[in-house]
């Protein structure tokens, strides 16, 4: 009291209801190059390597992730996966059709529960999203987070996945969560633990 009159308020990041719930009559469009090659570390080995399963090169080198001693000997292994991926159009199509049917899902799940879409705010651009769970593997566990942003012309765009700690400490920033799918239980059970390489910004 001091130093500041009037007193700081307490910081709003939305300016409108629909920053807070998903509307699931819109349409909603993703960058599934964006999600599945640059981010593509935040995929499930698992997940991967089942998708791979006519492909005994891509699945050696998911092998080769499982088991790298350090950080830049992932990061090796991870770009090559990318090449491969980029070269192999029914590989990546296999992959998007996948994350496709699990946007599908959570849809549903946000009209039997609209609590299911997680708002959260992004620093960088001063905006709001919304994180929708994605079940790659078992459609009852989520695997990682769709962001998903309202466009000026009156669609969703689907921007980037997150990692689901990732996406517990972004929901965090905005506050107490009450959703059935983004809590320390669900997360932090050994299957969804972080890694180092998660740690990058988000975009």
């Amino acid at each position: 009291m001091n130093y500041f009159n009037p007193l700081p308020q307490p910081p709003s990041y939305f300016k409108r209801n629909e920053d807070l719930f998903f509307d699931h009559t819109k349409q909603l469009h993703t960058d599934f190059e964006h999600i599945i090659i640059d981010n593509i570390r935040r995929l499930p080995l698992q997940f991967l390597y089942d998708q791979f399963f006519d492909n005994p090169q891509a699945r050696e080198l998911v092998e080769s992730i499982r088991n790298a001693r350090d950080r830049d000997e992932r990061l090796k292994q991870y770009e090559q996966l990318k090449s491969l991926l980029k070269e192999n159009s029914r590989l990546f199509m296999r992959i998007q059709n996948r994350i496709k049917d699990s946007i599908e899902l959570a849809r549903k799940r946000v009209r039997w529960n609209y609590k299911t879409a997680v708002p959260s705010y992004f620093p960088k651009r001063n905006s709001m999203s919304l994180m929708l769970p994605l079940a790659l593997q078992d459609e009852s566990k989520p695997d990682v987070a769709l962001v998903v942003e309202l466009t000026r012309s009156g669609s969703y765009q689907g921007q980037t996945i997150l990692t689901l700690p990732q996406a517990y400490i972004d929901a965090r920033l905005m506050c107490r969560i009450t959703g059935d799918w983004l809590t320390p239980s669900q997360i932090f059970d050994g299957d969804n633990v972080q890694t180092e390489d998660d740690t990058e910004d988000v975009e």
